[in-house]
């Protein structure tokens, strides 16, 4: 059996915004993690913190499908589990609607770390750190270092 995770949120910025949030390896590490990731599909790339019991702390990744300002879906494997993030963006009145798929979490070890990015992907990421991240970067202009410090404050 597996446990899979979703999170539906509401940004009042435009598509665009919120996909260059998503795909820039810079804003990428400011809300989420240090990070290569490039926005080409079958792009290998990691995602870097501290480590913790069990955890290198070390995301193997792999972009599968990439829909340009609709659609992301990499690998995410770390931790002892293999999983999937899928993010969906729907432009809407007043700005976009996003959904966050984490799913394959499968077994003992799957329900520990999904319990535990349960909490980080609903508390601080999706409601704090990208928030923060949507209002101060246009998207478009270089990605302001301070603001990685920011985030992971």
């Amino acid at each position: 059996m597996a446990r899979n995770l979703k999170f539906e949120v509401f940004y009042d910025k435009p598509v665009e915004r919120v996909w260059a949030a998503l795909t820039n390896a810079r804003a990428l590490a400011a809300w989420l993690m240090p990070n290569d990731f490039a926005p080409k599909l079958g792009h290998r790339f990691k995602f870097r913190t501290k480590p913790a019991p069990g955890f290198d702390g070390i995301v193997d990744c792999e972009v599968l499908e990439i829909d340009p300002l609709k659609r992301l879906v990499y690998s995410w494997t770390g931790g002892g589990v293999e999983t999937k993030v899928i993010w969906t963006l729907k432009a809407v009145e007043g700005g976009t609607q996003v959904t966050l798929e984490h799913s394959g979490f499968r077994g003992v070890r799957g329900l520990l770390v999904s319990s535990i990015l349960s909490k980080g992907w609903n508390s601080r990421i999706l409601r704090v750190r990208l928030p923060l991240v949507l209002s101060r970067w246009n998207g478009r202009d270089e990605f302001p270092q301070d603001l990685i410090a920011e985030c992971h404050r």
